[in-house]
């Protein structure tokens, strides 16, 4: 059983951010209740618990504290593998999920800080794994059971890496999950935007990723896709950066009164 340094030296947390982590451990273990931190664990209770933590917490302006807290219940997730007989690499792959937040939050504000606490319960709870390149989550709505594909911000999407990817989600809930093991595979996403074949070219790695997908809905035009594309969803049309071709494209693509729809499709078996 591993404890909280070595928990963040796995998932190489930033040395900075392991610091105060660290030095937060004995106050968050102090103010925060065993039985709000219990509440992570469960789907339907996971918004009570996490308004709960926020209160004991009191003021935690760059979410570092609900960090320390989360990480603490990370290390009883790794029970949760242990029953399932789940690899310590595919639990460490998971919870890097951490990293990559708190990482992108300093590529957003120049600075360290924790904001998606409503995001990990999924991981923390053993309801999402990540299998290679992809994230999986299991989900069940109206008796029906099926897996979500999500798409990690480091993702490479090369199409052996996808592929690896799905087979070794096949394996993996076959084995340890058989309810899922021929479930359909759901993307929601505005990597499946139809909008992004007007924008990239022939060959790119996001259009050989939606080949994998039957489209069945397009959702509705919002600004979620600025965050993964520009870092940021607060910036004027007109400062968005241009580091990147699909920066550049979608920026002018937005200037001209263009919008971005998000899109649903399931994977072709």
């Amino acid at each position: 059983m591993m404890d909280l340094r070595e928990l963040c030296n796995a998932i190489e947390m930033p040395k900075e951010v392991t610091d105060r982590v660290l030095d937060q451990s004995d106050v968050i273990k102090d103010c925060c209740r065993q039985e709000s931190l219990d509440k992570l664990f469960c789907e339907e209770t996971w918004k009570e618990g996490r308004a709960e933590l926020k209160k004991q917490l009191g003021s935690d302006p760059d979410g570092i504290g609900m960090l320390s807290c989360m990480l603490r219940g990370c290390l009883r997730t790794w029970e949760l593998y242990e029953e399932k007989n789940i690899s310590r690499q595919i639990y460490i792959d998971t919870m890097k999920c951490f990293t990559r937040f708190v990482t992108e939050h300093r590529e957003s504000f120049g600075r360290y800080g924790f904001d998606r606490d409503f995001w990990v319960v999924r991981q923390m709870s053993g309801l999402l794994f990540r299998l290679g390149e992809l994230e999986y989550e299991m989900i069940r709505e109206d008796g029906t059971a099926y897996l979500s594909i999500h798409i990690p911000s480091d993702a490479v999407l090369a199409e052996e890496k996808i592929q690896e990817s799905c087979c070794q989600a096949r394996d993996f809930f076959a084995g340890r999950f058989p309810e899922y093991a021929d479930a359909d595979m759901v993307c929601h996403s505005w990597l499946l935007s139809p909008t992004l074949r007007e924008l990239l070219a022939p060959g790119s790695r996001i259009l050989g990723f939606q080949e994998h997908f039957a489209i069945r809905e397009t959702g509705d035009y919002d600004d979620e896709f600025l965050q993964w594309v520009f870092k940021r969803k607060d910036i004027p049309t007109g400062d968005l950066p241009e580091n990147t071709s699909l920066q550049r494209r979608m920026k002018e693509y937005l200037l001209r009164g263009g919008k971005v729809a998000d899109a649903e499709g399931v994977w072709k078996r």
